[in-house]
């Protein structure tokens, strides 16, 4: 499993030219859409910008492209190069062909996008998921793919279990992702949609929503926050284990464990990881 993508797109995939076998004038009509590009709206304003500069200065950084069959390519990154160009009805674009398996495939077109910072936080969560869900990685996993710490990574996940409406809002740039982090904390379905409802209407800060989702966070809970480094080296420990978020909520006597998942395959990795058959 890559550990690499932190590090670069370069450590990734060698996109040097130096020897000219990988380098390539495609026609656009060779290139079919990716099946694993995480974007799934492209921002009219910075495609025009973009139109501009390919005007002026061409495609500077070629696409990049894995072979189908007969003389045709998926892209695998450069998305917005692409449709920029057709928009402009150019007929060939620079590429670099390179045989990538799917799971390569996704990790670059996340990578790349990541850190041009083109995905919104809902489409960078999908991708992440599909990561988990399609090719067995773990949260870990992921973060070291992309130079993320772990916690932030399984912020972004955590995203995948608010009502559609919040995400709906996070994708249209309407909240951002410190305001769906403070609903986050509002565990009651109801009163997390009121909450988002009033930072809506009231145009209210991240710091504004989280004080406002902290009326709603159970005393007991506010409370369990300020935990003993023990248990919290055992949630540490058992996220490691089950590469998910993990809450030890403990009692006088006894206790509960949370473990959060985001999908059914990921429950089954993660029943599976616990030693139970499913």
């Amino acid at each position: 499993m890559s550990k690499r993508l932190g590090k670069g797109l370069e450590e990734i995939i060698d996109t040097s030219t130096n020897d000219g076998s990988n380098f390539v004038i495609l026609k656009i009509s060779q290139i079919r859409p990716g099946k694993f590009q995480p974007r799934a709206s492209i921002d009219e304003a910075s495609l025009e910008e973009l139109k501009a500069s390919i005007q002026r200065s061409g495609v500077i950084e070629p696409v990049i492209v894995r072979p189908i069959a007969h003389g045709t390519y998926e892209l695998v990154a450069g998305e917005r190069r692409l449709r920029a160009s057709q928009a402009l009805g150019r007929q060939e674009i620079p590429a670099i062909i390179k045989s990538l398996s799917d799971k390569e495939s996704l990790e670059f077109s996340l990578v790349e996008n990541i850190q041009r910072e083109n995905l919104n936080p809902l489409e960078e969560a999908k991708g992440y998921a599909r990561l988990l869900d399609e090719f067995g990685y773990t949260q870990e996993d992921i973060a070291s793919a992309v130079g993320k710490d772990r916690s932030t990574v399984a912020n972004v996940l955590r995203l995948l279990a608010l009502p559609e409406e919040i995400q709906q809002a996070v994708r249209a740039a309407q909240i951002s992702l410190g305001h769906a982090k403070a609903l986050l904390s509002v565990e009651d379905r109801a009163k997390q949609l009121g909450v988002y409802q009033a930072v809506i209407r009231q145009g209210l800060s991240v710091r504004q929503a989280e004080a406002l989702a902290g009326t709603w966070v159970p005393a007991k809970r506010r409370r369990s926050r300020r935990e003993d480094p023990q248990t919290k080296a055992l949630e540490d420990e058992l996220r490691r284990a089950l590469g998910t978020k993990v809450r030890i909520l403990a009692r006088h006597k006894g206790g509960r464990i949370i473990v959060d998942y985001f999908s059914p395959e990921d429950l089954t990795r993660i029943v599976q990881a616990l030693g139970a058959s499913t």
